[in-house]
């Protein structure tokens, strides 16, 4: 049986709404507008989208199109009012990470959703990821997971903006990866102990781009490095378990598990297997990407794809607004551990 695909209006063309104008078409979408007021940035996007509508405002463009779904791709400030604007015309929305500047914000989304009979998919692309999902499935190699640990370097407050939103920017990537690595960590209650933002977490906030961050789960002890000096920019997830420990690069999408013996030999032989791993695993993924001309932000495409099949009636959601909310409220509370006051 075939379907009709999926109509889709960008808000926002920047770079984030050139990346997802790319995932709708691999996802089998079809663009029907862009809005943005720049209408030279909009009509660029336009163009590589096949010549589409351009609108300088969302109302103007859902007065115009018929979107089954919209995709906010504008600063966090425009956010909440774009995603209200297309509930209310009855689309679905896949919105840029952080959904919401605050968790209550996204709580009064969710359930304008819900009244709508519409999704919200915030992009949570890291956990998406082929490396993330090849490391998901081999999680029994693994053994007990003891420590997963995040170090983010950015160049993302290298211009004008604040070093600090730009790190609150990145949380929800963290914590949407302990989401799915430590699943108990964010449990069945909404509030409380058994949730996410209810684990114990430690802020330090050294200097101004500067976050540590610290927590544990069960038996595994979390740690996020954020960094908006370090360099060379990276981003990297390390999970240590009791029988093996994982290496996932989510600039590029892959990951390697070293599973070495406790032996002389294999400790002197580590450096040229995890070296020779990862470059077999770099390869395969550069040559994967490559076919599907993914040539940025890896795991977009698959959670976009996902969600239209939701959107379709042809799968679950992908992130649901239980973890939606999770990851909200958890970024709220570190926030507020930092000390900073957000701009």
């Amino acid at each position: 049986m075939s379907h009709a695909p999926i109509g889709a209006l960008i808000v926002g063309a920047g770079l984030m709404g050139r990346s997802h104008a790319h995932a709708i078409t691999a996802s089998g979408g079809v663009v029907v507008g862009v809005v943005d007021p720049d209408p030279s940035r909009a009509t660029a996007l336009a163009g590589t989208a096949g010549r589409v509508p351009v609108f300088a405002d969302v109302a103007s463009a859902l007065q115009a199109t018929t979107p089954t779904v919209v995709h906010v791709c504008t600063p966090l400030p425009a956010h909440r009012a774009v995603i209200e604007a297309a509930f209310h015309a009855d689309c679905h929305v896949i919105g840029e990470k952080p959904l919401t500047a605050t968790a209550p914000e996204a709580e009064a989304l969710c359930a304008l959703a819900a009244a709508r009979g519409r999704h919200l998919v915030p992009v949570h692309q890291f956990p998406f990821q082929q490396g993330v999902r090849d490391l998901l499935a081999r999680r029994d190699v693994l053994g007990t997971i003891v420590h997963v640990e995040l170090m983010i370097a950015s160049a993302g407050a290298s211009g004008p903006r604040d070093a600090d939103d730009v790190v609150a920017e990145i949380l929800p990537h963290c914590l949407s990866l302990t989401q799915v690595l430590l699943p108990t960590s964010h449990g069945e209650t909404s509030h409380g102990e058994g949730s996410l933002h209810g684990l114990p977490w430690q802020v330090t906030r050294v200097s101004p781009g500067e976050w540590r961050i610290t927590a544990h789960a069960d038996s595994a002890s979390i740690a996020y490095v954020i960094s908006m000096s370090a360099r060379p920019t990276c981003a990297e997830l390390r999970v240590f378990g009791t029988k093996a420990s994982a290496v996932a690069d989510l600039f590029h999408g892959y990951s390697v598990i070293d599973t070495g013996a406790v032996t002389r030999a294999s400790k002197a032989a580590r450096p040229f297997r995890v070296a020779g791993r990862s470059m077999v695993a770099a390869s395969a993924n550069l040559a994967r990407r490559g076919l599907r001309a993914e040539s940025t932000y890896p795991g977009l495409q698959a959670l976009v794809h996902r969600a239209y099949l939701a959107f379709a009636g042809r799968g679950d959601v992908p992130i649901t607004p239980r973890t939606l909310l999770d990851v909200a409220r958890a970024r709220d509370r570190l926030i507020a551990l930092s000390g900073w006051t957000t701009p």
